[in-house]
């Protein structure tokens, strides 16, 4: 009998996301306050409340940035250096959370 394989967690796949954009050289070229979001945007193809929603950003937040208004802290710039490397799995990570109103808190 196979062993069921574990499921990891979001954040499980999240840090994973993270620590590998961190190991490879090339995607620490944007690990960086300067990061083109708009230019990630585009490369992806998504109008910016597509991509905002895709990622979990509140559009106006990511008006802002593109328009050099404010920038990301660098948490957000971690995270965003992973959609640079891995677009579709990050979209996938974030699609496979529970909708907040789905979760069940018990005291």
């Amino acid at each position: 009998m196979r062993k069921k394989k574990e499921e990891k967690t979001v954040g499980q796949k999240l840090i994973e996301a993270i620590e590998e954009a961190i190991e490879n050289p090339k995607s620490m070229t944007v690990v960086s306050r300067e990061l083109d979001i708009k230019h990630l945007r585009k490369m992806l193809d998504m109008s910016q409340s597509q991509f905002a929603k895709t990622y979990g950003f509140n559009l106006d937040t990511l008006k802002k940035w593109e328009q050099g208004v404010n920038s990301p802290d660098q948490a957000v710039v971690s995270y965003i250096s992973c959609i640079f490397k891995k677009p579709k799995t990050i979209a996938n990570i974030i699609k496979s959370q529970p909708d907040e109103d789905s979760l069940v808190y018990s005291a």
